[in-house]
């Protein structure tokens, strides 16, 4: 089994995307996925069907958009569409929704919401429509989406475990921000198995992609020390829905880092990097010199995962990319 390399970013330019996604392409990545901020980054729509006519084979998600600013029929449109001037290389990429949201003032989808808006665009993308009923202003009954390259397959985000069940009920696979350690890994198999057995789902229709941060360089402890300040923010999304994966030994340096977190901060300036732990580190990052990175890539593979969701830092992003491509995958 190998495995498969993913990349996660945000374009401030549709140049800027189409460069970093052709460049990714050669180097072996399989696919990048963009981040849906439409206050900071250009609409990842557009650019990933820029990328997709000036690349071949890389494919192209969102990680991840949101049902507050997009509808969910839109959304299977768009990716529909995508799919279509891809040649099949379009990915949905899915959440309830964060920083986007809050930070206009909005409020995240409620999970019961979300799963209703999943299942519409499952329904839309594999052709069984959806039922609308009849009024005054509409004849009502079943409608189904008449465009586009269907289906699609429908990733969501998810580290919560009522989130993690309806990623079982629902989805293609989960993207899991929990990170990278197995024993956390474990936990959420056996929540997505929860929500799959409630559709007679089998766990091998579900791809699971844990994802985190990433920096490689010849110097192992500079690698680290990269990586430490800008994992925090990850580390920090992931605990304010869960901290039932934190070891006991751990749980109080979690919470002298969940607790001097400053939101209003730069996203490299939100704690203090010494109250990233090693714990944090090892669980939220592939960090190091090439044969360590492909040493935890290898335990991930031994752990039946096929597809990791990287990350690098933005101020070194195309740096650590190229890095990864020629010191990892090309030796993978």
């Amino acid at each position: 089994m190998a495995m498969n390399f993913c990349l996660h970013g945000s374009a401030r330019t549709v140049q800027e995307a189409v460069e970093r996604a052709r460049r990714a392409e050669q180097l072996g990545f399989e696919a990048i996925f963009f981040a849906d901020s439409h206050m900071n980054n250009a609409d990842p729509y557009q650019v990933m069907a820029m990328c997709a006519v000036h690349t071949k084979k890389i494919r192209f998600g969102t990680a991840v958009t949101n049902m507050v600013y997009r509808d969910p029929t839109i959304t299977a449109n768009s990716f529909a569409t995508l799919n279509e001037i891809s040649e099949g290389r379009a990915i949905i990429g899915l959440g309830t929704g964060d920083g986007p949201i809050y930070s206009l003032g909005r409020t995240a989808t409620r999970l019961a919401d979300f799963e209703k808006g999943l299942r519409i665009i499952r329904d839309l993308l594999q052709d069984r429509g959806i039922d609308v009923p009849q009024s005054k202003e509409r004849a009502g009954g079943n409608v189904k989406l008449k465009v586009g390259k269907r289906p699609v397959p429908i990733y969501i985000s998810a580290e919560g475990p009522k989130a993690l069940r309806v990623a079982g009920r629902t989805c293609d696979g989960v993207i899991l921000g929990t990170g990278f350690d197995k024993q956390v890994t474990d936990w959420a198999r056996q929540r997505l198995a929860e929500g799959a057995g409630e559709e007679s789902r089998r766990m091998e229709e579900i791809d699971i992609v844990p994802a985190g941060m990433i920096v490689v360089d010849d110097n192992g402890d500079l690698a680290r020390k990269r990586v430490r300040s800008r994992m925090a923010n990850r580390a920090h999304h992931n605990f304010r829905f869960t901290m039932e994966t934190v070891p006991e030994g751990e749980a109080a340096g979690v919470k002298r880092f969940m607790d001097s977190f400053d939101i209003s901060k730069p996203i490299e300036e939100r704690v203090n990097p010494d109250l990233v732990t090693d714990y944090l580190l090892e669980r939220f990052t592939i960090a190091g010199t090439p044969e360590e990175c492909i040493a935890k890539v290898k335990r991930l593979e031994a752990d039946n995962i096929k597809r990791i969701l990287l990350t690098p830092p933005n101020a070194i992003y195309d740096q650590v990319m190229n890095a990864w491509g020629s010191r990892v995958i090309a030796k993978y």
